[in-house]
């Protein structure tokens, strides 16, 4: 049964049952301001649709659990950490407002409180609620922020090739051993010696042996796929199904023909360049993936960065596979923002989110996007290395030295500031018409990047609303104000060390894409409370300074 948390105080709490003094330094720690600016602004609707409404037992306060969790991911501390916090820390019981009598959690209560949130929107639409309650409640504003992405890997060990083949066999033997031994037995005890028993085969391999043992593990895995092929029962196991992705991903039969008995030949290892990003990595998380940081997860973080806030706070989480480009994170992060509330005016973030399109895009969406972009046109290093002058940047007739408005679907003057006599949209993209006799005493029209028409005087300007947008960054970024504006990036640089630092996102102890989803929405809504429990303890305790404290009522 749904029970919201009663608003009623008791006097049996624990900032009651302590000394003058001992309360007096209660009410000046981040307690208090934990309590009294974070606590009462979780929404405990957001999981009413979870419990009945008129039938079995009441569920465990919504409020505490979410407290439990934010000051667990504010540490990064374990489920045992919390739960004897929870009983013996009189900060952390008048902090979650629970009596001491009462301060008990049992574990399955937690693992059950998280069950509700992976895999579906309670854990964004939690995080979305509270930091938009937090920056109201603050006055924190978020027309302008910075995007960036950070790698974390999940509960997993970093495998070699060899490593993977050896775990991924191992993984479906002992799912064999456990589901059908007797089907283990058939396959006699070379598998159960090399793979279960570990009998110095794999596990202790060097780098000089690794070639020669692959082979081997190859062959063994080819023949475990070939021999329960059939079976309608392991067929349909996941830890068989890994065994199918891992040939398919990493080796091309050599006799694709073969399809009875186990073939004698062993499967053509592909080359490691040729196998992609989205691979398998362990069988113990499927989702992660493989990219230019490593094996795991991406997680793109959105943050306001307005001087005027009193502190700034993480406004979107979005996980993807570390192969995945952060360019095509771009456009989905900030309709994300639009969609919750917490539109943007302004966002800043690196050349890996940059392109004509997005900013084209964003545009489209009444967002600046702030953001270099690599040149397309750009020539190759000379001879000594260094790179020539930007493509648009030395020529002042060059298409990023044109005036176009945010969309870059209308022209409204060239470099000499002259507009032009029509324009339209054509199959490929816009026209532009300027006057022939302007153009005439142009001091730029042999550079211009115009046309000129065979039967007339008039110059046509055509372009694609992305290249025009491309040019025209290149040209801005070249420039002071672009480079100021700019500055204010580097600042989420320490936003993603105090997430995987503080709040232990660089190795989690989770796996799979929906757990790393749910841990890293957690931990960001940690570093949010965080930084208001910060903010306001700091103000408590400037405005209590050497009064005698009392303590908040409501």
């Amino acid at each position: 049964m749904y029970r919201p948390t009663s608003p009623q105080l008791s006097l049996m709490e624990s900032q009651y049952l302590v000394s003058s003094k001992k309360r007096e330094r209660l009410v000046k720690s981040w307690a208090e301001a934990f309590r009294t600016h974070v606590l009462p602004f979780i929404d405990e609707e957001v999981f009413r649709a979870c419990f009945s409404a008129d039938n079995g037992r009441p569920n465990t306060s919504i409020r505490l659990l979410v407290g439990l969790h934010l000051l667990k991911e504010a540490d990064d501390l374990t489920d045992d950490q919390i739960l004897d916090a929870l009983e013996f820390n009189l900060q952390w019981q008048h902090a979650l407002g629970v009596e001491p009598a009462d301060a008990h959690i049992c574990e399955k209560t937690l693992h059950n409180f998280r069950h509700l949130l992976i895999g579906n929107e309670r854990a964004t639409a939690l995080f979305v609620q509270l930091t938009r309650a937090l920056m109201q409640a603050d006055g924190l504003s978020a027309v302008r922020q910075r995007l960036d992405s950070t790698h974390v890997i999940s509960n997993i060990a970093v495998l070699s090739r060899l490593g993977l083949f050896t775990e991924t066999v191992t993984h479906f033997l002992r799912d064999l051993r456990r589901d059908a031994p007797a089907k283990l037995m058939w396959l006699g005890d070379g598998y159960t010696d090399r793979y279960l028993n570990r009998e110095g085969f794999f596990a202790d391999a060097k780098r000089e042996e690794a070639q020669r043992r692959l082979p081997i593990v190859t062959k063994d895995l080819y023949a475990l796929v070939r021999l329960f092929e059939g079976d309608a029962d392991v067929s349909l196991w996941p830890s068989y199904l890994l065994l199918v992705r891992l040939i398919n991903e990493q080796c091309t039969a050599s006799d694709p023909e073969v399809t009875a008995a186990v073939s004698p030949d062993l499967p053509t290892m592909k080359d490691s360049k040729e196998v992609g990003g989205d691979s398998l990595q362990s069988p113990h998380d499927p989702d992660a993936t493989y990219g230019h940081k490593g094996k795991g997860y991406e997680v793109q973080l959105a943050e306001t960065c307005v001087p005027e806030n009193p502190y700034e706070v993480v406004t979107a989480v979005a996980i993807n596979g570390a192969n995945v480009s952060d360019q095509h994170a771009t456009v989905p992060i900030i309709e994300e923002l639009i969609e919750n509330g917490m539109k943007p005016e302004a966002v800043t973030a690196d050349t890996a989110y940059s392109g004509g399109d997005n900013i084209v895009a964003c545009a489209k969406l009444g967002v600046d996007l702030i953001a270099p972009v690599q040149d397309p046109n750009k020539p190759a290093p000379t001879a000594t290395g260094e790179l020539p002058p930007a493509h648009g940047t030395t020529n002042p007739a060059g298409l990023g030295s044109f005036a176009f408005n945010a969309v870059f679907d209308s022209v409204s003057a060239c470099p000499q500031g002259q507009a032009p006599t029509e324009q339209h949209a054509t199959k490929l993209g816009f026209e532009a018409r300027f006057s022939g006799a302007a153009c005439a005493t142009c001091p730029f029209a042999a550079a211009c990047v115009t046309q000129r028409r065979a039967h007339t005087d008039d110059r046509v300007l055509g372009w694609r609303p992305a290249a025009a947008a491309t040019a025209t960054r290149q040209r801005e970024q070249q420039e002071r104000p672009f480079k100021q504006a700019y500055k204010i990036r580097s600042g989420i640089e320490a936003t993603n060390a105090e997430i995987k630092g503080r709040h232990g996102a660089r190795k989690l102890r989770v796996r799979g894409e929906d757990r790393v989803g749910l841990a890293m929405h957690l931990k960001a809504l940690a570093l949010n409370a965080k930084r208001a429990v910060q903010y306001h303890t700091e103000l408590l305790r400037a405005e209590l300074g050497t009064k005698q404290p009392t303590l908040a009522v409501g």
